[in-house]
């Protein structure tokens, strides 16, 4: 299953806190299309989140108690039912805007962004209700200050 797919899929068993929504999504994204959501050993959360919105005042043993609940939820439950619930989980306006920053992120990492990536971006955009100006203004903000941090 694609992971456009996956996004439409409606299947949300599975209450999630906020954080852990995003932690899941921010998985999602890295993963390449039939993965599903990649382990946090190839992907540290602490690395991906640090900094990102709710995650900015995250000490380490924070990270730990957060990839220690994401791996028990990727054991237990199928990507088919984590990714919709992770989504339903997100209910307000700026956990649905750090999910989409840190897909922006985990997908921007390898610069040359796939055609499916690209179709997935929009795809995760229209399912977290974000439109397409406040989108742009994301994707700017990310970008600009990539740009600042690659600057100093």
């Amino acid at each position: 299953m694609s992971k456009c797919d996956l996004l439409k899929s409606r299947s949300n068993k599975v209450k999630l806190e906020p954080e852990v929504a995003i932690a899941i999504m921010g998985l999602f994204s890295a993963s390449a299309d039939g993965e599903g959501i990649i382990p946090t050993e190839e992907y540290p959360l602490a690395e991906m989140l640090e900094g990102i919105g709710v995650f900015e005042e995250y000490a380490e043993e924070d990270f730990d108690k957060l990839t220690a609940k994401v791996n028990t939820l990727r054991e237990k439950e199928k990507a088919e039912n984590l990714i919709p619930s992770a989504i339903a989980s997100l209910t307000k306006k700026n956990y649905r805007e750090t999910a989409y920053i840190t897909a922006i992120l985990v997908v921007g990492i390898e610069e040359d962004i796939s055609e499916s990536d690209q179709d997935y971006l929009f795809e995760l955009q229209e399912v977290l209700k974000i439109s397409d100006e406040r989108a742009e203004e994301l994707i700017d903000e990310v970008f600009e200050e990539y740009e600042e941090e690659e600057e100093e």
